[in-house]
């Protein structure tokens, strides 16, 4: 008996695993892509959401861009180990990822995903996932206590083969969701609520 239902656990811990991998390998994007994007930031400083506008570049030299259009402009380059920030009417400024470590592992995670890379990400985070019908929910806890100052958790939404938003949910309680391949605000539910949001994440999204 013991032995049966060794055998059994472990069965589902490998169908597990690799219902893991499985959703990993639909965030990855092979470069170059470019994809729209809407950002909400909800914050315990602000009476309403911060919402702004703009995309994601995947460059071909491993370049990851994420350029803000509206409501104002600011292009952040990460390239290798150092990141660039320009805004409109403000000189560029640059900076390596080395006098930001917690920075440094956001970053990180957000290049292993579009590599599809699950080694790399479970260097920085515990990884685990669901599956309800065509929905699907990948949640990301980080491993060390530096990084958990910045980020308690991180998860992705997605649909059949689509990630609709990313979550970043800070200690604090203020949270940011990035809702992947919407172009504007109209896209996303009204009032404009975490809760209202995080369901629209999990049932559609930006399909």
């Amino acid at each position: 008996m013991a032995t049966a239902l060794l055998a059994i656990a472990t069965t589902i811990a490998n169908a597990a695993d690799h219902g893991i991998d499985g959703l990993i390998d639909r965030l990855a994007r092979p470069a170059p892509e470019t994809t729209p994007f809407v950002e909400v930031r909800f914050s315990a400083l602000l009476t309403e959401p911060l919402v702004v506008a703009g995309e994601l570049e995947h460059r071909g030299d491993g370049a990851l861009v994420r350029r803000v259009l509206s409501p104002y402009r600011e292009t952040t380059t990460l390239l290798g180990e150092n990141v660039t920030v320009e805004r409109q009417g403000h000189r560029p400024r640059s900076f390596a990822l080395d006098r930001a470590p917690e920075l440094r592992g956001i970053l990180s995670s957000f290049d292993a995903m579009l590599k599809g890379d699950r080694e790399s990400l479970e260097r920085l985070f515990e990884i685990s996932a669901e599956e309800f019908g065509s929905s699907w929910r990948i949640d990301l806890v980080p491993r060390t206590a530096k990084l958990l100052t910045q980020l308690a958790r991180m998860r992705v939404d997605g649909y059949a083969d689509h990630p609709n938003c990313m979550t970043m949910a800070e200690p604090d309680g203020d949270s940011t969701v990035m809702a992947l391949g919407a172009a504007n605000r109209g896209v996303l539910p009204t009032p404009l609520t975490r809760g209202q949001l995080e369901s629209w994440c999990a049932r559609v999204g930006a399909r």
